[in-house]
């Protein structure tokens, strides 16, 4: 019975203290995440102060570099998204437009058996759910 307290007292302080690990990294600002590389690698590979500076701005830019790139990813991502809601509505009012036009062009009986037609076709699909939003 101790085994088993002492194992499971060992794996939640594990987990623990992998939580407060990570959770202190998002709380830098750009500039203490731009020292603290330069920092370390200027300990790993024994630099002069100038060069160590000199690696500060560089991990800034590159921190700097990479959140711009992230930007750009979420204003695409959006802007995709907006076109293709925008096709999206289109192609159901052109559907629609369609299916106005058979209408007039059918009776009332050659349109429902085109219905049924047309439902029979979308169930053949490999993905009926998506053709239910129309």
């Amino acid at each position: 019975m101790k085994k088993l307290i002492t194992v499971m007292f060992f794996l939640l302080s594990i987990t623990v203290f992998a939580q407060e690990r990570g959770a202190g990294r998002s709380e830098m600002s750009d500039d203490e995440r731009a020292a603290r590389g330069a920092r370390n690698l200027a300990m790993q590979l024994d630099l002069n102060e100038k060069q160590e500076e000199e690696l500060k701005a560089w991990f800034a830019e590159r921190i700097e570099y990479q959140q711009a790139q992230i930007a750009q990813k979420d204003k695409s991502r959006k802007k995709m998204k907006k076109e293709r809601q925008e096709m999206r509505r289109d192609r159901m009012e052109m559907n629609e437009e369609q299916k106005a036009d058979l209408r007039e062009i059918l009776t009332e009986e050659q349109y429902t058996k085109w219905e049924s037609l047309q439902e029979k076709r979308r169930k053949g699909r490999k993905n009926p759910e998506r053709m239910k939003q129309n």
